[in-house]
């Protein structure tokens, strides 16, 4: 492997979590150095279940109903048998159960709530006379900058249906007509539409990796690809 995506891997496990921002920033590295990064991700997420297994061995038994829904890679329980199984798998592998959480947090909400405070936040703000020689453009390019940002280091929903409605409302976002022209001068909506679709691709690796013993669902998800043209 890359020493740099090792050196980077280990620094994130140091601590014994990983975090989206962690993942992402080795993800981005990967696709730097032109690595396959659906092999790099595999790899960390093969690192964090034996960091895990590790752990384990060294602790008293105990149960664990759910884990911090703001980490990947954590470990439920099946209602139904008990088993413990990975919090992105869609079934219990031991009796076949279904998860289906009704109580599940809307996760796009959550990010328009993000959004909405942060263009409430920018056109409040006390701006120099020469920023407000741009006008709206200027705020709109200060808002979408931030909203980008927030975009990137959202974590991706780690139950069923809310990962499906992320990803139809974000590759939504990510079809918008956008004028080449736009394009060209990068627009603060030609760029947003960019991160969303950035964001989908994500999405996508993520699903395809963590929920592929499920058929009905990964149809849904390689629809989705098939739409955005992501491989």
């Amino acid at each position: 492997m890359n020493p740099e995506i090792e050196n980077l891997i280990n620094m994130a496990l140091a601590d014994g979590e990983v975090t989206e921002k962690e993942r992402g920033i080795i993800l981005r590295k990967a696709d730097s150095f032109g690595l396959d990064v659906d092999e790099i991700e595999m790899i960390l997420d093969g690192r964090i279940a034996l960091m895990k297994k590790d752990n384990t061995a060294s602790m008293p038994s105990i149960e664990i109903p759910i884990a911090k829904p703001n980490k990947q890679g954590e470990l439920i329980k099946c209602p139904s048998c008990g088993a413990t199984v990975n919090s992105f798998q869609t079934r219990c592998t031991d009796c076949g159960h279904e998860f289906r959480n009704t109580k599940a947090v809307n996760s796009i909400q959550k990010l328009y709530d993000e959004f909405q405070k942060i263009e409430e936040s920018e056109r409040s703000r006390e701006r120099s006379w020469m920023q407000k020689m741009d006008g709206d453009l200027g705020i709109q390019k200060s808002v979408v900058t931030r909203q980008i940002s927030a975009l990137a280091a959202f974590p991706v929903p780690n139950t069923k249906e809310d990962l499906l409605e992320f990803l139809s409302i974000a590759s939504s976002e990510a079809s918008k007509g956008v004028s080449w022209f736009l394009g060209m001068g990068q627009h603060p909506d030609y760029l947003f539409k960019k991160a969303w679709l950035s964001k989908c691709e994500q999405v996508i690796h993520k699903a395809r990796f963590s929920m592929k013993n499920d058929n009905n669902t990964i149809e849904q998800i390689e629809s989705i690809a098939k739409k955005l043209k992501i491989k």
